[in-house]
């Protein structure tokens, strides 16, 4: 690893590539397979130019981030705005407060609830729907906190005992739950592409697993999800497929279908199986021509 104090000198694509292929030509060109790196317009610009210069050298996006950008666009609906909202000042005047966190402590421990609350932060992954799941964990000793009367906050009145509860408590509730059904299978998916072994076949699967569960869960009828949530948050996940898995997208590279297809143990997935054989028709020649 390198550091370069540079604080008066333009990082630029080109500037990131010369600084990258430095490093590349001393240790040698043949020892490196990609480059990685978020989707910032001048650390994109860089990949490509190194891929320019050394060919074997794929450009490839970090998965992570895109998944995680994916999970933004979809939290940024309102929608969920309310229910992130309530969410984001429970956790603040637990941490905020000694009788709070004395209170909870307790509860937990009467309750046996696990785990405590989770931040909302800028800098993890998924930090809200992780904080949202501390929270849906957290309900019942919350609940005991209110009933109990030492502590008192914003949002006491939509954590009410069972006997008492209101319909703008359920409708939290709900809401949470759902916030948590769209957003968990990317946390999840998240947490296995952050291993240090995750190859490209990975990064393509996952996200599909991703996107088959989110479409399941928004078109299941008892979870309630309003027509026109379901249409924004397909459009969010078409247009972030199409950013890295189609050919135009910004972010393309073919090496995560190629990889994942010449997997042996996913020979036989249904992923690349056509739903619709039409034998009178032969594949599309673009389809044949990617996978070649």
């Amino acid at each position: 690893m390198e550091t370069r104090h540079a604080t008066d000198e333009s990082h630029t694509g080109e500037w990131i590539k010369n600084l990258a292929m430095k490093w590349i030509g001393d240790i040698g060109p043949h020892r490196f397979a990609a480059s990685c790196s978020d989707n910032t317009g001048n650390t994109l610009l860089a990949r490509r130019l190194i891929q320019e210069k050394v060919p074997t050298i794929l450009s490839v996006a970090d998965c992570c981030h895109h998944l995680d950008n994916t999970n933004k666009d979809i939290i940024k609906l309102k929608h969920f705005q309310e229910i992130i909202s309530i969410v984001r000042g429970t956790i603040k005047s637990f941490s905020q407060s000694h009788v709070g966190q004395a209170e909870l402590q307790q509860a937990r421990k009467d309750q046996e609830t696990g785990a405590g609350l989770e931040s909302i932060g800028k800098t993890r992954f998924v930090t809200v729907v992780l904080s949202a799941m501390s929270l849906q964990r957290s309900l019942p000793a919350i609940r005991q906190v209110v009933n109990n009367g030492n502590f008192q906050f914003e949002h006491s009145e939509y954590f009410p005992v069972e006997s008492e509860r209101t319909m703008e408590s359920f409708n939290f509730e709900f809401g949470l739950k759902q916030l948590i059904q769209v957003c968990s299978p990317i946390a999840k998916a998240l947490t296995c592409l952050e291993a240090n072994d995750t190859s490209l076949a990975d990064v393509w699967i996952f996200w599909h697993a991703v996107a088959f569960d989110i479409e399941r869960t928004i078109k299941v009828t008892k979870n309630k999800f309003p027509l026109d949530v379901q249409k924004s948050i397909l459009s969010i996940l078409n247009y972030r497929h199409k950013q890295l898995f189609e050919p135009d997208g910004r972010l393309y590279n073919p090496a995560y279908l190629a990889a994942a297809f010449l997997n042996p143990g996913y020979l036989k997935s249904d992923l690349f199986r056509d739903a619709d054989i039409d034998h009178w028709n032969p594949a599309n020649p673009t389809t044949l021509q990617q996978l070649e």
